[in-house]
């Protein structure tokens, strides 16, 4: 076996020591030093690995916990958007009853979605919870969107349906075509100028001085400009959908054959042309070729439509 000396001396010491070991011996010191920085290795590396690994729980549970109250947040807007689309139906069901209109299937708004839990998936549930939360949150939104997209389509609906009404309202007519005092109904009378009785008044007349303003009574086309022995100088308008209205005696006609006029614009001026006692303008409705009474068709102003 080999041996190895070591000298050792004390600095300005005569006493000194010899010692003597087996070489060996330098060996297993030199693999205990190393065993020992490995240790040390290890014993810093496990410290900082389990520091980090509680730092990512500790912030992945942060996170869990504000990632489940911001669902529960969400879930409680939802409500209140519920809440308010809830609410609307009301006004919808006002604005469809108004317009004759059939009102909306309640079950068709509440939009089912969903559909069974598999055992699998109660299991996640009940381990993780925000799990479950996150779907019903997710659920209900998929709900809200489809509930929005609904109400859009029933507002363009109703828009569609209102925008009809008003072209067709617009051609119809609903206020008077002159200001002046109705001096003769509807109806059947006697003729004021030729005497006949039970003769049959197909319009209505309204007296007021010559030259007074003369409107169309709804949005249309100008059928007919003309002079006769009976109705003197007059004016006949199509508004589409059979309807057709006359205006009679006028002193001056304003308008032109072809000619587009408004409900308002001034077709003529207020004469005693044709057969007739005094100024006035005899205005006439006709409904697919019936004349019927044009007091029906004006209305007052308020329900008038532009």
């Amino acid at each position: 076996m080999k041996f190895v000396r070591a000298h050792i001396s004390l600095e300005g010491s005569p006493v000194s020591a010899q010692l003597s070991f087996p070489k060996v011996l330098l060996v297993f010191v030199g693999i205990f030093k190393r065993l020992a920085q490995l240790a040390l290795i290890i014993l810093i590396v496990n410290v900082l690995a389990h520091w980090t690994r509680q730092h990512f729980i500790d912030t992945a549970q942060e996170q869990r916990i504000q990632l489940y109250s911001r669902l529960e947040s969400l879930n409680a807007e939802i409500d209140s958007i519920d809440a308010k689309i809830f609410r609307s139906y009301g006004n919808e069901d006002l604005l469809y009853a108004k317009f004759g209109l059939p009102v909306p299937d309640a079950d068709i708004r509440k939009m089912g979605f969903g559909g069974p839990i598999f055992p699998d998936s109660a299991l996640v549930w009940s381990v993780v919870p925000i799990k479950k939360l996150k779907n019903i949150v997710s659920d209900r939104f998929n709900k809200i969107e489809a509930k929005i997209e609904r109400a859009n389509t029933s507002y363009l609906k109703l828009q569609h349906f209102i925008e009809n009404l008003h072209g067709s309202l617009q051609h119809t007519p609903s206020v008077r075509p002159v200001n002046g005092m109705l001096s003769s109904p509807f109806g059947y009378r006697t003729h004021p100028v030729t005497g006949e009785k039970e003769k049959m008044h197909l319009g209505i007349d309204l007296s007021n001085t010559k030259w007074t303003p003369i409107h169309a009574t709804a949005n249309g086309r100008v059928e007919i400009v003309a002079a006769s022995e009976t109705m003197g100088r007059h004016v006949a308008i199509d508004h589409g959908n059979g309807i057709v209205t006359r205006y009679g005696h006028m002193e001056k006609p304003f308008v032109s054959e072809g000619q587009m006029v408004s409900r308002f614009d001034i077709i003529g001026y207020m004469g005693s042309t044709g057969r007739t006692t005094g100024n006035h303008v005899h205005y006439e409705v006709w409904v697919n070729g019936v004349a019927v009474n044009p007091i029906y068709y004006i209305l007052p102003d308020k329900y008038s439509v532009e």
